[in-house]
């Protein structure tokens, strides 16, 4: 009798030592794995994750996404010639890519933060590349005439490459860094009440011509309503024959 007793004290301290040691074992686990949201965090790249518009992009990094504009160049604006160029270039170059990136500006007035990128282990500068390829142009007041973006705009220009190909004034695309130009009710109002006037075209000799001659807006010149210079034999300039 003695005996069974002993073995049934024997057999329940065995089981109250094996469930000890089982939660034990799963406490030390739950002390050295990480919870999920730190596996999760360890597992996220840092890297480009989507393309807005041409040199527009967000990025992913560790803790935040931030978007971001690239430094020292411009691009053809949607329905331009050379916007799907600009997109795609983009889009090949950045996505899914982890760049190197230094900070030119903490925000710019569109409330981008302007960068400088580096992709290809820090071999290639995306600003460089777009501008060399005449995918974009160089934004000389940003980038203060920074000599490589000027060295690669003249290439582009005279191998006649992408924009330059094109047949199309560029310069009149305002700079995504520029300030907006306010409208006054003043300037509304005398718009309204615009009175036409005689356009005369001063050429850069300095001959004016007045509308129907023949060299009315040919070659270098300028459309002002108070010329200057010499009047044109043929049409009389400032006064008609």
């Amino acid at each position: 009798m003695r005996i069974i007793k002993v073995e049934f004290f024997f057999s329940v301290f065995l089981l109250l030592l094996i469930s000890l040691t089982d939660s034990f074992g799963e406490l030390n686990k739950s002390q050295v794995s990480p919870s999920g949201n730190e596996a999760n965090s360890t597992l996220l790249k840092q890297e480009v994750i989507r393309v807005i518009k041409p040199g527009v992009f967000d990025y992913q990094s560790q803790d935040y996404m931030v978007r971001m504009r690239v430094w020292g160049v411009e691009f053809p604006k949607r329905e331009q010639p050379g916007y799907n160029e600009a997109l795609t270039f983009s889009e090949q170059k950045l996505l899914s890519v982890s760049p190197k990136i230094q900070i030119r500006q903490e925000f710019d007035l569109q409330n981008l933060k302007v960068v400088e990128v580096t992709i290809m282990n820090g071999q290639m500068n995306f600003s460089r590349e777009a501008i060399s390829l005449g995918i974009g142009w160089h934004s000389e007041k940003e980038s203060n005439r920074y000599g490589p973006f000027v060295i690669a705009q003249l290439k582009a220009k005279r191998l006649n490459l992408g924009i330059w190909a094109n047949n199309f004034n560029y310069k009149q695309i305002q700079s995504p860094s520029s300030i907006p130009t306010p409208r006054l009710p003043g300037m509304y109002n005398s718009q309204r009440s615009f009175v036409p006037s005689l356009s005369f075209w001063v050429t850069t000799f300095g001959k004016i011509h007045r509308p129907g001659c023949s060299f009315y807006q040919r070659g270098r010149g300028n459309l002002t309503s108070k010329p200057q210079g010499l009047d044109c034999r043929i049409c009389g300039g400032r006064n008609s024959k």
